[in-house]
């Protein structure tokens, strides 16, 4: 498989800081499927879940030509969370099943090395981990080396660790051993100890690993090279939903980055996927060879009219 995406299978109830709501929502980790899927189908999502997967996503691997391989059903049921904003767009999570559900079931439904490595190889280019730095999948990152050598490793930082002063020396070192990473804003402030955008720009450079930093409705870097390539959020007139846009948006600049592309058109292509994903409350239903074209045709038009900004 070209592109390994890996995470977490959910299903949400959402409530939003205007009062809205929406239940049964897809969740998780496939809005990271569906950042790579309009630039490529060779797209395997490996997750966790239980055997009532197909009554929540059947029908949406089904409309997309997903393979259902990289399921492990290792849970009594699918995780059922319900979600709550804050006005700044953090978020707070509580599973529908109860504390004593994730108590027992919580680190079953972890991502194990072995789960990728089965279908990793070495003509894998992409492989994405959304995993907290105390899950297991990290101890067995060499297996992941060794299976897919060629493979970019992208990891997209989790909230509760930035937010954790006692992991930031964690998160530090496991960004070292990726290739690619991805941090929303307030993240990187909480993770930095910095006060501003520019700032935490200043932060990743430093580090200097390759970072797609998302700015929320302002748009997102392509930090590469010591040099932050930006992009603006597009469409914003046509948003219902911003759920998952940050998972979107970094499968996108996985893809990109992955196929060696400049940085400018990687996020210009991560914002865009981003924008499908804001259409609709759940991930975009749909994905057609006309769509693909379509965003191509966009995608080459902004890289020129942005690269006489930059």
């Amino acid at each position: 498989m070209t592109y390994i995406i890996s995470g977490c299978t959910l299903v949400d109830d959402i409530i939003y800081p205007d009062g809205r709501s929406v239940t049964g929502q897809l969740g998780g980790s496939i809005y990271t499927l569906t950042g790579i899927k309009p630039y490529t189908d060779d797209v395997l999502f490996v997750t966790t879940a239980g055997p009532d997967f197909d009554q929540f996503y059947g029908d949406y691997y089904r409309r997309n030509g997903l393979s259902t391989v990289g399921v492990q059903s290792v849970l009594p049921h699918t995780r059922h969370n319900i979600l709550a904003y804050n006005a700044d767009g953090r978020w707070r999570e509580n599973s529908k099943h109860g504390f004593d559900f994730e108590l027992t079931w919580g680190s079953v439904a972890l991502i194990r090395a072995a789960y990728i490595t089965a279908h990793a190889s070495a003509s894998t280019r992409g492989i994405y981990l959304e995993s907290a730095v105390r899950e297991p999948v990290w101890l067995d990152l060499a297996a992941i080396r060794a299976a897919a050598p060629h493979a970019k490793i992208m990891w997209e930082l989790q909230q509760s660790d930035c937010e954790a002063p006692s992991r930031h020396a964690a998160i530090r070192l496991l960004i070292q051993r990726v290739d690619v990473y991805s941090i929303n804003l307030p993240e990187s402030l909480a993770l930095f100890g910095t006060t501003s955008e520019a700032e935490s720009i200043a932060a990743i450079i430093a580090i200097g690993i390759p970072c797609l930093f998302r700015v929320g409705t302002r748009g997102a870097y392509m930090i590469q090279d010591g040099k932050a390539w930006y992009a603006p959020a597009y469409d914003l007139e046509s948003t219902v939903d911003a759920t998952g846009c940050g998972n979107c948006a970094t499968g996108a600049a996985l893809y990109g980055y992955a196929e060696g592309l400049h940085p400018l058109r990687t996020v210009i292509q991560a914002n865009l996927a981003a924008t499908l994903n804001a259409r609709q409350y759940g991930p975009f239903p749909a994905f057609t060879t006309e769509l693909r074209a379509q965003l191509h045709h966009r995608v080459e038009a902004e890289f020129v009219r942005l690269q006489g900004v930059h």
